[in-house]
């Protein structure tokens, strides 16, 4: 069973978040939209918060078996 160890859920959100704030980086340049911080820090904050949610569930779920 694998254990809910917070270290690798949180390294897991920031790298989950940075290739997800890479990617809508990269969508965003061939729609051609211009770059903003904002956008990026927005999209990297929402990245790492959803896939530590995602990640902490299912460590919790394979708990339960």
């Amino acid at each position: 069973m694998a254990d809910i160890n917070k270290k690798r859920i949180i390294i897991t959100a920031v790298i989950g978040g940075t290739i997800f704030a890479g990617v809508v980086l990269v969508v965003d340049k061939l729609l051609g939209r211009n770059f903003s911080w904002q956008r990026l820090v927005f999209y990297f904050v929402f990245g790492v918060i959803m896939y530590g949610f995602l990640t902490y569930r299912n460590f919790k779920k394979h708990n339960k078996r």
